[in-house]
């Protein structure tokens, strides 16, 4: 039987699946927020432009002027509808979100298992991903308001694993979200260096089948081999608690 995947985004839930598109999404979300009668596709390209730049050089980097650039517009038009830069990034910030959940969601009605491994091959989320981990690399209050986000979900997912009888309750549940959210991140913040030995890109089909698959091999069946005694499934944590409880 297959196991679950355990990882960033792990919150399993069933929904109806979503018959709208990446883009249709997208389009739908900056339809709400358009100002004025600037058409759809200028303001989508700002965006865009802005989360690609963003995802790609970092926020200090990331200029009114290049944006406008990116995006075929003039600066002032861009200042015109967003205001200022801060203004700008967040509206991307939002967009980058929506985005996600839109994809997570898509995934959990597609039957599937909604990780990290299933968002980066998914179509238009690599953009997303970048923008995130460049966020996190960056730090600050956006990189801590993206990284309290993504611990949360991990979070719950495991409960929400546990509660099923798919995972063993945790221990020390924040630890081990951190340690799940860094184990995935980090190929995401280290992509430039992994796609380098591995020879191909993370977004790849086969790059993620490999790394689904290892990656559900040690979070089932662990690393260590302990020839002198069964293997125990208890923490040093539990471990002294039942020596206390036992004196």
């Amino acid at each position: 039987m297959r196991g679950p995947k355990v990882h960033f985004f792990v919150h399993k839930r069933r929904t109806r699946r979503s018959h709208l598109t990446l883009n249709n999404c997208s389009a739908n979300m900056l339809n709400m927020c358009t100002a004025g009668p600037l058409p759809i596709d200028a303001r989508q390209r700002m965006i865009t432009a802005t989360i690609e730049l963003v995802g790609r050089d970092g926020s200090k980097a990331t200029t009114v002027r290049a944006v406008a650039e990116a995006a075929g517009v003039s600066p002032a038009l861009v200042m015109h509808h967003f205001g200022s830069k801060a203004g700008l990034v967040a509206v991307c910030d939002d967009t980058v979100m929506a985005t996600i959940r839109e994809v997570v969601e898509r995934l959990a009605g597609a039957e599937g298992d909604a990780g990290l491994v299933e968002l980066i091959s998914a179509e238009s989320a690599g953009p997303a991903m970048s923008y995130i981990g460049r966020a996190l690399h960056d730090g600050g209050d956006s990189g801590n308001q993206w990284f309290d986000w993504m611990i949360e979900i991990t979070r719950q997912g495991m409960a929400d694993l546990a509660a099923s009888g798919l995972a063993r309750p945790a221990d020390d549940p924040a630890m081990q979200a951190v340690l799940l959210l860094a184990m995935d991140l980090g190929v995401v913040l280290l992509r430039q260096h992994v796609e380098r030995y591995l020879g191909a890109p993370i977004t790849d089909h086969a790059t993620t089948t490999r790394w689904a698959a290892v990656e559900l091999d040690l979070l089932t069946h662990g690393v260590l081999i302990n020839n002198e005694s069964p293997p125990s499934t208890a923490t040093p944590a539990a471990a002294d608690r039942k020596e206390r409880s036992d004196e």
